[in-house]
């Protein structure tokens, strides 16, 4: 089965500080261990790309530039990237 990773879920995974960072880390540990499909969207990397370089002090991770860029060239290298096309989101609505 395929599953679509939450950007809250990928966030924590790098957010060591956060409360829910070894959750989600074993959350994605025991569906790879089970030959599951992990999926992101280009959606999800915008998303993280906004917190990611937001702030600190307005609810934001606070990377550079640089460290967000390598955190999504990680996300992408780890995840299976699927295209983000039209039929996506009447998709969505049928769910």
């Amino acid at each position: 089965m395929s599953y679509l990773i939450d950007t809250n879920v990928l966030l924590r995974s790098i957010q060591q500080a956060h409360p829910m960072h070894e959750s989600s880390l074993q959350a994605i540990r025991i569906l790879l261990e089970q030959d599951e499909t992990l999926c992101i969207i280009p959606q999800n990397l915008i998303e993280f790309w906004v917190v990611a370089t937001r702030p600190i002090e307005v609810n934001g991770l606070g990377l550079s530039f640089a460290d967000a860029l390598y955190e999504l060239e990680q996300l992408k290298n780890c995840f299976v990237l699927l295209p983000d096309t039209a039929s996506i989101f009447p998709a969505w609505e049928n769910l």
